[in-house]
């Protein structure tokens, strides 16, 4: 006798559903689980279901609310949430570690067009790509001088060292670039083909492209890049944050941009975000805002929802999970 198909539910952004999840992808979710209802963009929605109780599987997203005990207490059978986004950090509490619920997270494949974003902008900035701009449009003449451009053999500084900066390094190595990290959780063994660097200061001052890459963690680490570590950046190198915004000293930034114009940031996150109406980053020639697209964004969603209906197929199979996230993990993690 076949066993049930185990009750689900979605909790999103309907707009985050549709962005993520595609025809193929529904279908493979429909033939392995009992969907209750439509789609609950609200907690209020998801508590009015009248199979609440029964639910075991929550699909979750862009826009869906914090787990709240609430929540949790509603839904006794609850036994896996698979989390078609990013960062776990707006969605769980304590009480759903408590729960023992299996958590799966889509930021691996969130990961892979970030890594992309900096790769690309490390090897325009390595190749004086703002610098040959800013010259000719000025003087109407090509750059003279190319001393201390290209993209091989070139020193890159990874702040943090988990999924993204890896993959970063990864694709960066067939340059030949030394690579250096600063990373105060890297265990030893994972520091393989890359330099460990001891302080922040130290990270900045060799390095000729510095992009980070920590997780921020409120009230912790808030303006872990400051003045000093900004200060060391050597002449003509270029700072990439797509991490958060909230991780730099954004008044210590402006500062130094404003008076070593040899320095140039590419800040896909700021803080707040969007900047503020009269905010001096709008202004200065030697930054470059992309407003928040380094993540997943248009068709790159879709390989959110096939990570997670990749794992739902093993869990209903009893494998293990390839991108389960544990508590130990996630208080290390964006």
């Amino acid at each position: 006798m076949t066993a049930p198909r185990p009750v689900a539910g979605y909790l999103l952004d309907p707009n985050a559903l549709e962005a993520v999840f595609g025809s193929a992808e529904r279908a493979r979710v429909d033939a392995l689980l009992t969907i209750s209802d439509d789609v609950h963009a609200t907690k209020e929605s998801l508590l009015a279901s009248p199979r609440l109780a029964q639910m075991e599987v929550l699909i979750a997203g862009w826009g869906t609310p914090r787990l709240t005990p609430e929540l949790l207490e509603k839904m006794p059978s609850l036994r896996l949430v698979l989390y078609s986004a990013g960062s776990i950090r707006p969605l769980v509490t304590e009480e759903f570690w408590e729960r023992d619920i299996d958590l799966v997270s889509a930021a691996d494949a969130n990961n892979d067009p970030v890594a992309e974003y900096v790769v690309a902008n490390t090897v325009l900035a390595l190749k004086g790509e703002h610098r040959a701009m800013t010259h000719l449009r000025a003087t109407q003449t090509f750059l003279p001088d190319h001393t201390g451009l290209g993209i091989d053999e070139r020193r890159i500084g990874l702040v943090g060292f988990g999924s993204i900066a890896r993959k970063v390094a990864e694709r960066l190595r067939r340059f030949g670039h030394h690579i250096g990290v600063w990373d105060p959780y890297l265990d030893e063994r994972d520091a393989v083909g890359v330099h460990r660097h001891e302080t922040l200061t130290e990270l900045f001052a060799g390095s000729d492209v510095v992009s980070i890459h920590a997780p921020w963690i409120a009230g912790e680490n808030d303006r872990l890049v400051g003045e000093e570590a900004l200060a060391a950046l050597p002449h003509g190198a270029t700072l990439i944050n797509t991490a958060r915004g909230a991780l730099v000293d954004e008044d210590a930034l402006v500062d130094l941009l404003r008076r070593r114009r040899d320095l140039y940031a590419i800040l896909d996150v700021t803080w707040p975000e969007p900047p503020p109406s009269g905010s001096p980053l709008y202004g200065l020639d030697n930054v470059k805002l992309t407003g928040h697209i380094a993540g997943s964004i248009g068709t790159e969603r879709r390989a959110l929802g096939r990570l997670v209906v990749g794992e739902l197929e093993r869990w209903i199979d009893g494998r293990p999970l390839e991108h389960q996230v544990t508590v130990g993990a996630a208080r290390l993690r964006a």
